[in-house]
């Protein structure tokens, strides 16, 4: 790293510096346990004051630097970096940034909504909640707003709350100190000072305990916790974002969730949609997954058939995208030809209560309620039985009607 650092206690003698530190000063400033003007060496006035003011700009052999000042308890951390690399670093996170987002399938209208308001939402510091189903792609659009954001050079970390022990929740998060467990000889950093200046995704945070929320509630009101097992407070910077498959809102009012919480981290919330309220992005995503698909395998990607985009609309996904994800892989993994058609999909079969024509029968007379559903289930059966004379012999009626409603729907080739 193009970056000088420099370690003194509070009598502002040296307790460390790096590489960079001492190619950038001469040996005899840089002894370790002497005093260290730094002052002097950073060419500051006598006047200026770190306390008010924890940057500035200085100049060391014609070139200019920006020197920070980072007060941890019992030591001062000086970091000097070039602006010149400042200026490549910033370009290449602008770049990254710019295509955080670019993962998404945003033709639908709620997608485009949902991106413009996460990254609004990304540029804040106070915490972030997303919710949304199952297989939406939470941890997706967490780590796609901490890329996003100002910290998108820092780590991003995530942790499943959802059944874990308290005491593993505890560890992961806040470290524990030496000694902490039995038989446990070294400390560990948990994933707040690990990502410290960074983000944590805690998924799954419905799941956590009483006793992990007052200590999470605590943390993100003042950025301090201690290790188990230690006296110690530690200061962290980091943004939580946090995720869940629930409504929160219902958990507190069932007492299952601290208030206190609730509202603390019901600031920023997004929520991603179902994928069977945003089927105008299916195109988009099956392109997705299936150049996805062909580049893992080094392979030109198939020719995707007209009527496969309809076939998939026509399906509830209550796997969400996660589940089209898999059902289109498991197809192109089996695939013996150039051309992806309906008859290499195998949907399951829905249950009554997962059936999009029942979420989509708002002012339709009953005619059309009965032709949706019909239509739907044609579009499950073609599949195992292609022709109009096995669907025919299957439904038990005349091969003539069943050609007939296939040209009316569209099915078929």
């Amino acid at each position: 790293m193009q970056v000088a650092i420099i370690e003194l206690d509070n009598n502002n003698l040296l307790l460390a510096s790096n590489k960079m530190a001492r190619e950038l000063f001469s040996p005899s400033l840089l002894t370790l346990n002497q005093p260290f003007d730094y002052h002097q060496v950073f060419n500051l006035e006598k006047t200026f004051n770190f306390d008010k003011q924890d940057e500035t700009i200085i100049i060391l052999k014609s070139q200019c630097f920006l020197l920070q000042k980072v007060t941890d308890q019992n030591k001062n951390t000086f970091i000097l970096q070039p602006i010149e690399y400042l200026k490549k670093r910033l370009s290449k996170i602008n770049v990254v940034a710019s295509q955080a987002f670019d993962i998404f399938a945003t033709k639908s209208n709620a997608m485009q909504k949902l991106i413009a308001k996460a990254k609004a939402f990304s540029m804040q510091r106070e915490p972030l909640l997303i919710s949304g189903e199952t297989g939406t792609g939470k941890d997706l659009l967490a780590n796609a707003c901490h890329q996003y954001s100002s910290r998108g050079d820092q780590i991003f970390l995530g942790l499943n709350c959802a059944a874990m022990p308290d005491e593993v929740v505890e560890s992961e998060l806040y470290g524990h100190a030496a000694g902490a467990y039995p038989g446990v000889i070294d400390g560990k950093k948990g994933f707040f000072e690990q990502a410290n200046g960074g983000s944590v995704l805690l998924d799954g945070i419905d799941e956590m305990s009483f006793q992990m929320q007052t200590k999470l509630l605590r943390f993100i009101n003042d950025g301090y916790f201690r290790r188990v097992g230690d006296d110690n407070e530690v200061y962290v910077d980091v943004r939580i974002i946090c995720a869940t498959k629930v409504d929160l809102a219902v958990l507190v009012e069932q007492g299952k969730f601290r208030k206190d919480l609730y509202y603390r981290l019901n600031v920023l919330s997004l929520n991603l949609p179902p994928l069977k309220e945003r089927k105008d992005d299916i195109a988009q995503l099956t392109k997705i997954f299936v150049n996805e698909f062909a580049d893992k395998q080094g392979e030109n990607p198939p020719t995707v058939n007209d009527d496969v985009i309809d076939y998939l609309s026509s399906y509830s996904w209550p796997g969400n995208v996660r589940q089209l994800k898999n059902i289109l892989y498991s197809a192109l993994a089996q695939l013996t030809s150039t051309l992806l058609t309906i008859k290499d999909i195998v949907l399951p079969m829905p249950t009554p209560s997962q059936l999009s024509w029942v979420d989509n029968i708002e002012n339709k007379t009953l005619d059309e309620m009965t032709k949706q559903f019909e239509k739907e289930i044609l579009l499950r059966l073609y599949d195992k039985y292609p022709s109009s004379r096995k669907l025919a012999k299957r439904l038990g009626v005349s091969h003539t009607a069943i050609a007939n409603k296939l040209r009316d729907y569209g099915i078929g080739r």
